[in-house]
């Protein structure tokens, strides 16, 4: 499988064209920083909790994927490959390919229970990894280093999956991909005949994986999760259609195609992508997969800005060599991105690309895999940036997918734009879903969504927006009991200015029709991945007692 990528032509046009210059430049980049020094043996400290154990897991990975790729291009460079083999070295000896996080969070493991063969979405990238890598550098590795690696797959890959069943297989979200993808893409490289033995029992996992997608292929976990899992799915797919010689094609699946094209349908506008869910706020794709789907799919995958793709990323070697692999210059996007409309009624989303402005909507359900309490909230951009934002994740912790979750503020609906009622905001229940309705003729987008707070006095909030070119009427209609207060809450990163009841971010103007004094506070939100904070401003109109709309004009290029 995959032996153009086993032929030093395919390398040296790598290495020589200046098609490839970014690709090399951004893996020597990551290449330089992950050995900063030796490779890391994860230590009985760090790996139990007494050390950096995150930074030094990190650093791993990133050992393991920059120096096989640069052995790759540079296949002459001994620096380069005398470090990949000590990487492997290291992994082959290393206690477990799972972090401890994993351990205690989804296997509910004691110290004196840990499995070193557990297999997890990293164990399972692992495993691929290193097969991979073996099968491509078959001719220049050490015999005994492909021993040993093929002996370490074996014993925390291949024979666990012989001797045990995983929550995973029937899993609806990325893990079931990730996992399923990547054992199942070892088995295939490493042991055929186990493959073939399990080919059902595979196939039974992608089912479950695909399960949960709605016809018009949106990810609810959001767009960093599509390119996580269906990146594995995608990747999986593509090395099975090969290995059984196009009789097993995955991409030929209901639904498949769909999925397939769900990344394009997010950007807001050529630099800003919709982040609802755990995504993070500066969101991109990684650029192997729209790639690798264009080869498939032909011109249904559209042409994307390359700025906001990488080619490292989410760690994981298989992801870095597609980014090279499918990659051509001309499926990237040269200009900016044609204006668009999509309404996403299975799953509730509508996205607009205009002119001037992007927006994205949020209907659905709360309960959703990777869930934020967000239905009704939704996000503006203008000129490559957002400007009432959707945070994305928050920092993860245990307690963060546990039910602690909307304690925090990230997937709370405090960090939404959305309306809140005295103290209560979004409860987080999951009930019917929100679609969205739009009339084209006028331009209007409109969905109601009271059921998202449960609150017997909120009998209604009808949300409209009014989309012209250079401007959106956003209203809000309420039927609730007398008495209950009602604040508009809208969310941004940047210091936003007051000029009397209007807010101004960014060179866009909110404007209210009644005269109400906004109120801003600063929160010290905590960043995704790592310890720092970052300011969010929360605005908040609250309606004067007996009112049941507010309407607000938001105005773009008039300052």
């Amino acid at each position: 499988m995959l032996d153009f990528a086993k032929d030093k032509k395919f390398w040296d046009y790598v290495r020589e064209s200046e098609d490839f210059a970014r690709h090399r430049k951004e893996i020597k980049e990551k290449y330089d920083w992950a050995f900063e020094g030796k490779p890391q043996l994860m230590t009985y400290g760090t790996y139990f909790g007494k050390g950096d154990q995150g930074n030094i897991w990190y650093r791993q990975l990133f050992q393991l994927q920059s120096a096989a790729l640069m052995s790759m291009i540079y296949y002459d460079n001994e620096e380069y490959f005398n470090n990949l083999i000590e990487i492997i070295w290291v992994y082959c000896g290393e206690y477990s390919w799972s972090p401890l996080a994993h351990h205690n969070s989804y296997y509910n493991t004691t110290p004196d229970e840990y499995d070193p063969a557990l297999i997890d979405i990293y164990a399972a990238s692992i495993g691929f990894s290193m097969a991979e890598i073996k099968h491509l550098l078959a001719d220049r590795l050490p015999k005994l280093i492909q021993d040993r690696m093929s002996d370490q797959i074996r014993r925390r890959i291949i024979d666990p999956y012989i001797n045990k069943r995983f929550f995973w297989e029937k899993h609806d979200n990325n893990w079931n991909a990730v996992c399923t993808g990547a054992v199942g893409g070892t088995l295939m490289y490493e042991a055929p005949d186990v493959f073939n033995a399990n080919k059902d029992r595979l196939r039974k996992s992608v089912d479950f994986y695909l399960a949960p997608y709605a016809d018009d292929g949106v990810c609810v976990e959001g767009t960093a999760y599509w390119g996580f899992g269906f990146g594995f799915f995608a990747i999986y797919a593509s090395l099975l259609k090969e290995f059984t010689n196009g009789e097993d094609d995955l991409f030929k699946l209901p639904k498949v195609k769909s999925i397939a094209e769900f990344v394009q349908k997010t950007f807001m506008d050529t630099h800003t992508m919709v982040t609802f869910s755990d995504c993070n706020l500066k969101e991109g794709y990684w650029i192997g997969l729209p790639h690798l789907l264009r080869s498939v799919y032909g011109e249904s995958i559209d042409k994307l800005p390359s700025e906001q793709g990488t080619i490292i990323a989410y760690q994981h070697f298989a992801f870095a060599l597609r980014s090279i692999l499918y990659y051509k210059k001309e499926f990237t996007a040269d200009d900016k991105l044609k204006p668009a409309i999509y309404n996403l009624t299975d799953t509730g989303w509508f996205i607009k690309r205009g002119e001037h402005y992007g927006i994205a909507l949020k209907g659905g359900t709360n309960g959703e895999s990777h869930n934020h309490n967000d239905v009704g909230s939704f996000i503006l951009s203008h000129k490559n940036k957002q400007v009432f934002v959707d945070l994305g994740s928050g920092a993860y912790s245990q307690d963060y997918h546990g039910e602690k979750r909307y304690t925090f503020f990230h997937p709370s609906s405090w960090s939404h734009n959305v309306p809140y009622f005295g103290d209560k905001p979004q409860d987080g229940e999951k009930r019917e879903r929100v679609i969205i309705d739009y009339d084209e003729a006028t331009k209007t987008a409109k969905y109601e969504f009271a059921n998202a707070y449960g609150l017997d006095s909120v009998r209604k909030i009808e949300r409209s927006f009014v989309l012209e070119e250079n401007e959106i009427t956003l209203t809000d209609r309420y039927d609730t009991d007398k008495g209950v207060p009602i604040t508009e809450r809208f969310v941004t990163r940047h210091k936003p200015t007051v000029w009397h009841s209007s807010v101004i971010v960014c060179g866009v103007k909110l404007r209210p029709k009644d005269k109400i004094a906004p109120k801003i506070t600063v929160v010290d939100a905590p960043c995704h991945t790592s310890d720092k904070t970052e300011k969010v401003y929360c605005i908040d109109y609250t309606l004067p007692e007996g009112t049941d709309t507010f309407e607000a004009v938001i105005e773009f290029n008039k300052i």
